[in-house]
């Protein structure tokens, strides 16, 4: 009953999310994008520096790893939050909100567990593509894009490279998973996904789209515990 409660009031939250986002015009969305996105440049740069380090620590001393992606995805969801709240993005403060306290109880609960050498190889290949292109988003940022994008593409701080990032690594996980965690975000991927592409014309926005689906089916597939998704014989305990 409690679950049911807790899918109930998630559900709420979503769709108010999605019609929300539905007030504004393109030009509008644009306008306030591309000024968080040239205001928060130095925060950008250095979202992007705690993202290499993260992963070279990660991948160096396995023991650290889970704690470490973690306080990664966490603190990218939280970061998100502030910003909108600074710049009153109200879709988006609800977005990261939601999804912070959902990254908090799954952890709480040994939900969150983070495998990259024992994981099937399909999920290394969603998850890695998902970093690259929330790393390097192709959207928002000055000319030359493809080099500013290196360096301060806005992570951490509006909805798709955020969102791309965070499922990335959620791509990443083994069980047991929370599920309510993996499906919401997810959803609100797939939803920013096309949002990007047929009302903002961030056409890079296929990438969401590509690795939100991913996570779906893993998370809704009879799969998920063997075959493609995980290695045979490794137990996720």
């Amino acid at each position: 009953m409690k679950n049911k409660i807790k899918w109930i009031i998630l559900g709420i939250i979503l769709m108010a999310i999605f019609a929300m986002t539905m007030m504004k015009t393109p030009e509008e969305i644009t306008i306030t994008l591309t000024r968080v996105t040239g205001e928060m440049k130095l925060f950008s740069a250095i979202a992007h520096a705690v993202f290499l380090a993260v992963i070279a620590a990660g991948l160096a001393i396995k023991k650290i790893s889970n704690i470490l992606f973690f306080l990664f995805i966490a603190f990218l969801s939280l970061s998100a939050t502030i910003v909108s709240i600074k710049y009153m993005i109200i879709p988006n403060i609800l977005i990261f909100g939601t999804i912070f306290v959902l990254i908090i109880t799954a952890f709480l609960k040994k939900e969150l567990n983070f495998e990259f050498r024992g994981i099937g190889s399909i999920n290394k290949y969603f998850g890695i593509v998902g970093m690259i292109f929330g790393f390097w988003y192709l959207h928002w940022v000055e000319t030359p894009i493809w080099l500013n994008a290196l360096f301060y593409s806005p992570l951490g701080s509006i909805n798709c490279p955020t969102l791309l990032m965070i499922c990335a690594f959620l791509c990443l996980t083994v069980r047991p998973g929370s599920v309510m965690l993996e499906f919401t975000t997810a959803l609100i991927t797939l939803y920013f996904g096309f949002f990007g592409i047929f009302r903002l014309g961030a056409y890079v926005d296929v990438i969401l789209i590509i690795c939100a689906l991913f996570l779906i089916i893993r998370v809704s597939s009879s799969l998920t515990y063997k075959g493609i998704f995980e290695k045979e014989g490794v137990k996720n305990a």
